[in-house]
């Protein structure tokens, strides 16, 4: 079932704003869409939220427990999830993100991310209880024809991530210890899905038992969750950490140098890790599109964005002052023109469509670092905040309203 009638009313009569400032500590600070006040930011955003909400937030699978519901709203749902899916550990993570980072205009967001966490509880992963299954179907089982009962790294870096943002918004003495939650969660991504001679991010608990462990030397671009390894170098004291930040910018320069030197772009895969990473072949994994930039790679932008944003790393600001560049020459400045698949060469591949909500809102928090973005922004949020929840799937809606959180200054990082 859809989100109680109760909760409903309530989320209906949220405030448009709480006097919250974009300038709180930790928070990212990039340019904003011109000719709007604050308010009127934040405005559009509980707007967006409460649509995003009433579509996709599912309360099932047990008492007081939430999830994201990725076909909610009828729609089918792709990346190798099985028939009958009703949610994966990615809409999980990005579930429980929104509900802390919105707790500030949505006075029942405290209870769904504490239902988000039950669910989270109820479906490990097969190797071991810090990490989450990634795919569960109608009867909220795990899904066994997909191998539903292993991990996938972009849910459990998100999950892990908020915990880290819970503890900060609502402590750790009530029923939920989430300072404890997310230290466990980490100490599983470590030993589970960041390579432990050379600290790059692999793509889930299964690749040493897959295919000859043809997946071993993997990473996946949509992974390059920079500015969450720092947030866990903090939190948990291992330098470890800073490791694994430092080898995937070192990744992303080596891409960029050999395959992609015009256009800044990541594929979906990198393969050959760790002596000499390359596009990954067509097919090697989920479809042909592997090696280019496509629905994977298309939430690099704001991955690396955010590390700009919050930490001022220059190294994020280098990988994405080009991808701003090329992406605004390429599209003559016009979002309905960004193609759903690039080749690193920056040629648009056939038949890929244009316009897609979750390359345009990606996109859109990339323009926030700089200035010099500052039409390309205003663009890109005119055609976002035009379109309605109907326009899109979860897929496009979620990092739609993800990108809104990062551009109205809501994104927060757990340490202060």
């Amino acid at each position: 079932m859809k989100i109680g009638k109760s909760l409903y009313t309530l989320l209906m009569t949220l405030p448009p704003a709480l006097g919250i400032s974009a300038g709180d500590a930790q928070s990212a600070e990039g340019i904003r869409p011109t000719g709007f006040t604050q308010q009127q930011l934040d405005q559009s955003l509980v707007d967006f939220y409460k649509k995003w909400r009433s579509t996709y937030l599912v309360q099932d699978c047990g008492s007081g427990r939430y999830y994201v519901g990725v076909t909610a709203d009828g729609k089918s749902v792709g990346g190798g999830t099985a028939k009958s899916t009703i949610t994966v550990s990615e809409a999980h993570g990005y579930g429980m993100l929104i509900s802390v980072l919105m707790a500030d205009f949505d006075p029942a967001a405290h209870a769904v991310f504490d239902g988000m966490v039950h669910y989270f509880h109820d479906h490990p992963a097969k190797s071991g209880p810090g990490l989450m299954a990634w795919n569960q179907t109608k009867g909220c089982g795990n899904a066994r024809e997909v191998a539903g009962d292993h991990s996938a790294t972009d849910g459990d870096l998100d999950i892990a991530y908020a915990l880290l943002l819970a503890d900060r918004k609502w402590g750790s003495d009530g029923n939920l210890n989430y300072r404890k939650e997310a230290l466990k969660v980490i100490a599983s991504i470590g030993k589970h899905e960041i390579d432990a001679d050379s600290r790059f991010v692999r793509i889930g608990d299964w690749v040493d038992d897959a295919d000859e462990m043809q997946y071993a030397p993997v990473t996946r671009s949509s992974d390059f969750m920079v500015s969450h390894f720092k947030a866990f170098a903090g939190a948990t004291g291992d330098r470890t950490w800073y490791a694994v930040r430092d080898e995937t910018y070192s990744i992303i320069d080596k891409i960029r140098s050999k395959y992609s030197s015009q256009t800044a772009l990541m594929p979906d895969f990198i393969v050959g890790l760790p002596t000499a990473p390359r596009p990954a072949g067509a097919n090697f994994l989920e479809g042909p599109n592997d090696g280019a930039y496509s629905w994977n790679a298309a939430r690099y932008p704001w991955r690396i964005a955010v590390d700009y944003l919050l930490n001022d790393d220059q190294r994020a600001l280098a990988a994405l002052r080009p991808l701003n560049s090329w992406i605004k020459r390429a599209t003559n400045g016009d979002p309905a023109n960004i193609a759903g698949t690039y080749k690193l060469s920056g040629n648009a591949v056939a038949e890929s469509g244009r316009g897609a909500m979750a390359f345009v809102s990606m996109f859109a928090v990339s323009a926030s670092i700089e200035a010099t973005n500052q039409n390309w922004l205003d663009a890109l949020w005119t055609d976002m905040t035009k379109r309605t929840v109907e326009n899109a799937d979860y897929y496009g809606n979620t990092l739609k309203l993800l990108a809104m959180i990062t551009i109205t200054g809501h994104w927060r990082q757990p340490n202060p």
